[in-house]
């Protein structure tokens, strides 16, 4: 009998929560532990249950599937209970609520490990078996469904960032932003063209400033403007207010300009904490998709010196709330992650293959924000991501967490 959808729900839900503990675990234990031998040697805990404990922390697919990874119920509670001296009492008492909670369900529902994971195993088979609809048409399909709904479109949206360290406050660091949006579309009664961001307004601001090819980054205070090259003409003429609600820049409608160009240039010293000084376990970037979007493209620098102590993360979540930097890790975030997982890439934008492969728009906008800035490309790792028909209302981030 095929698993019910409630039932694989709890196990998907189950599944993440124990992949999630087991990886905190071995956070805090010695190197060794990354590998079998090290593993057994240190927990004085049975090989074959060390490399089932390796499998599940490092396995990246869906939850109900990290079920048949993991040891035996005994087995976990045995690796649980061995590393209990080097654990804090909180992750201690996640990890024992997550197996009971699994062992429960595993005595009242299917009688044993094995049953439940053949289960799994046909569920998995016979989903292989059915038509597949591939994601991107999925996501075509919804694009289109929810440009109808709402009115409202975008052509192509840039999220460019450089975080590099902030010279004047070597608390934080200093991040440039630019978000371009080509192709914005309206119907006369769809909701009007806004701007969100996540940093409070100064007590003095009127509106955003413009920017040109000639401007450069002027001191350590929060900045937002205009560029002028990448945007309708006069688009400032029909700035309306800015929103303190939700923080945002909102735009009256631009007459016989439908669709229309709008790109934004931030500078920000004083929000995303120094990992280099402070102990700051993650820094996040982030695009939410406010419009139904045919194409996104997100391009993250990060300074040398701080990649050297960084791993990168990618995800796409359901969640539009901003992320707490120095706190929340991509493995916090599980319960908020959709199935579409787009591609990160590692570039150099100045190599024969970027060149061939990446539009001349995106080197254009990368360097005309480090001509901004007042920063070299080449002191920065470049991390580069590309969605077709992003999916709306979700948030696209790309997290590092650093060491």
């Amino acid at each position: 009998m095929p698993l019910s959808n409630k039932e694989l729900q709890t196990l998907t839900g189950l599944g993440d929560q124990i992949r999630c503990s087991l990886a905190k675990i071995i956070e805090v234990l010695p190197a060794d532990v990354n590998t079998i031998r090290g593993m057994g040697a240190f927990l004085n805990y049975n090989n074959s249950n060390c490399q089932r404990v390796l499998k599940t922390i490092n396995y990246q697919g869906h939850g109900l599937s990290v079920i048949c990874y993991i040891p035996g119920i005994a087995a976990l509670n045995e690796f649980i209970l061995k590393t209990k001296p080097f654990i804090e009492a909180k992750e201690y008492q996640k990890a024992t609520q997550s197996i009971e909670c699994l062992s429960a369900i595993i005595k009242q529902n299917f009688g044993s490990h094995a049953k439940l994971k053949r289960l799994i195993l046909d569920d998995e088979l016979a989903q292989q078996q059915a038509p597949v609809i591939p994601a991107l048409v999925k996501r075509h399909n919804f694009f289109n469904s929810a440009k109808q709904l709402l009115g409202a479109s975008v052509d192509e949206l840039f999220s460019g960032h450089i975080l590099s360290e902030n010279t004047n406050d070597k608390n934080f660091l200093h991040e440039i932003a630019m978000i371009s949006k080509m192709g914005v579309y309206r119907e006369e009664k769809s909701a009007p063209c806004v701007l969100f961001y996540t940093h409070p307004q100064p007590d003095n601001f009127s509106k955003p400033s413009v920017i040109t090819k000639d401007s450069f980054v002027q001191n350590n205070e929060f900045q937002i403007g205009i560029v002028n090259e990448y945007s309708t003409a006069n688009l400032l003429d029909f700035y309306a207010n800015f929103s303190p609600s939700n923080l945002g820049l909102v735009f009256n409608d631009i007459p016989d300009k439908n669709p229309f160009d709008a790109t934004f240039l931030f500078s920000n010293p004083d929000e995303i904490s120094n990992p280099l000084v402070e102990k700051s376990t993650c820094s996040s970037t982030f695009i939410s998709i406010k419009s139904p979007t045919k194409k996104l493209t997100m391009a993250v620098f990060l300074e040398r010196k701080i990649d050297l102590r960084s791993s990168v993360n990618i995800g796409c979540y359901n969640s539009t709330e901003k992320v707490e930097n120095k706190v929340l890790r991509d493995s916090d975030s599980w319960t908020e992650h959709l199935p579409s997982v787009p591609d990160l890439k590692v570039v150099n934008l100045d190599s024969p293959m970027a060149r061939e492969n990446i539009s001349p728009k995106i080197i254009e906008y990368t360097n005309y924000m480090f001509n901004y800035a007042q920063l070299n490309r080449q002191d920065f790792v470049c991390y580069l991501m590309e969605v077709e028909y992003p999916i709306w209302s979700s948030t696209y981030r790309i997290y590092f967490d650093h060491c």
